[in-house]
């Protein structure tokens, strides 16, 4: 026959992590000795202990035994909340269709526990910090907590999110709070502004203040100002250096300035073109138009050295001349105009071109060059340290294989110019070609025998 249990109290009543204990009787109404097994059912079986587990019980409506249960629910927040149902059985060793079950109520109370933390995430800097607020529910039940901020001296703004924060039971939640500093500070040592994070749980008297602190640094850092004026030096010295170095860096120059018209000299059939010379001149361009006809021609010196050219091939009536300075490719504007009446051209025989000796004809003898010309240099008669570098030049051009090589002096010629001073200069050419081209591939030809060479217009 089943077993007769007796459940001392009903309902039993515990705090998480606490114990609660009753006691169940057995009771044997069978006819032998019965051997029993004591066990919990239900959720409260995890946390509950049977002492004795296992009883012997005599026959007879007087005999019993009694079974103490212990129920021990874990700590918040683990711990159930409310009324947990569990029911004692009570088994046969023998035969295990033979049982009783008894039932009762464990009641667990509900706890609230909070921790509530500040922690820094970027409490530092020039314009802002962050910070997060750490809500960890350590009680059994889910809380709602509501957070403000602020500083008493109302210095600081604030963004906080979220200001109503749900916290499950054992769970932590995160709020996020930025600072920032009203009035921004330029330059100084780092200033601490002092707030207070405040927390109150819904429903409950429960809540609390957190200190923080955001220190508000100077948006110019000293150490950038050092790093600003390391690279100021080093760009002075830079430059210094870049000045010291000379000539050693390329710079590429403008648009050179106009190149002013000094004066002109008309000639029959022709004028003597003179300028003021330009430090950043490489070359030079020419332009000449005649009044009452439309049009213009223009000539090229590539002599930076060179100021004047004989304009030839002109017709009796006033003509007009404009110079302009050339930088490599870069082309300067055209100075002022002058103008000049020019008389009409001489007849002059034309001579066959002939090749002419090499040393230089009697100071007095007059003489032009033929053709188009290439003037490999100009050696002043007076410079007695460089006496025999003209005819070294030409010795060095005859070497190389250079024809017609001569000498003369510009005393005895309209086409060559004076030195400095009206000084006559000793100039080494060769005449006779027939046109510009040719001249120009004898002077590519010889150039680095004479270190320069130009090619210009003589009697044709």
């Amino acid at each position: 026959m089943d077993p007769v249990l007796v459940l001392a109290q009903g309902t039993l009543a515990t705090d998480p992590g606490g114990q609660v204990r009753t006691r169940v009787t057995v009771r044997n109404v069978g006819d032998i000795v019965a051997q029993y097994r004591v066990e919990v059912l239900g959720e409260a079986a995890r946390w509950s202990t049977v002492v004795p587990q296992h009883v012997s019980v005599l026959p007879g409506e007087s005999e019993e035994q009694t079974v103490e249960i212990v129920f021990r629910p874990p700590p918040a927040p683990a711990a159930p909340v409310g009324t947990i149902p569990f029911g004692v059985r009570c088994v046969s060793l023998e035969n295990r269709d033979v049982a009783a079950v008894v039932e009762g109520d464990v009641v667990v109370s509900p706890i609230q526990g909070l921790d509530v933390r500040l922690r820094g995430d970027g409490p530092k800097g020039a314009r802002a910090g962050r910070f997060r607020v750490e809500l960890r529910n350590t009680g059994t039940t889910d809380l709602t907590v509501t957070l403000e901020v602020a500083d008493a001296a109302e210095l600081l703004r604030f963004v906080l999110a979220p200001q109503v924060v749900e916290v499950p039971a054992g769970r932590t939640v995160p709020a996020y709070l930025g600072v920032q500093a009203r009035n921004p500070k330029l330059f100084g040592k780092p200033v601490p502004h002092a707030f207070t994070v405040t927390y109150r749980v819904s429903r409950s008297d429960r809540g609390g203040e957190l200190p923080g602190t955001f220190e508000q640094r100077a948006v110019v850092r000293k150490l950038w100002v050092v790093l600003a004026l390391l690279l100021v030096v080093a760009a002075v010295l830079g430059y210094l250096w870049l000045r010291g170095q000379g000539g050693a860096a390329t710079l590429r120059t403008g648009t050179p300035p106009p190149v002013e018209v000094e004066s002109l000299e008309a000639v029959p059939g022709g004028v003597r073109v003179v300028w003021l010379r330009s430090p950043y001149a490489t070359g030079y361009g020419i332009q000449e138009w005649t009044q009452g006809v439309t049009g213009t021609s223009s000539e090229g010196v590539d002599d930076p050295d060179q100021t004047s050219f004989l304009w030839e091939g002109l017709t009796e009536a006033e003509h007009c001349f404009q110079v302009r300075a050339v930088a490599d490719d870069v082309q300067g504007t055209f100075g002022d105009e002058k103008c000049v009446a020019v008389p009409p051209a001489e007849a002059t025989p034309t001579a066959t071109p002939e090749p002419t000796p090499t040393t230089a004809a009697p100071a007095g003898a007059a003489f032009e060059p033929q053709g188009f010309y290439v003037r490999w240099g100009n050696f002043p008669q007076d410079d007695t340290a460089n006496a025999g570098a003209a005819d070294t030049m030409v010795a060095a051009l005859q070497g190389a294989g250079a024809l017609g090589v001569q000498l003369k002096s510009s005393a005895d010629s309209a086409l060559f110019l004076e030195g400095a001073n009206g000084v006559p200069n000793i100039v080494v050419f060769t005449d006779g070609f027939p046109d510009e081209p040719t001249a120009n591939a004898e002077c590519q030809r010889f150039k680095a025998v004479a270190s320069q060479c130009i090619v210009q217009r003589g009697v044709q």
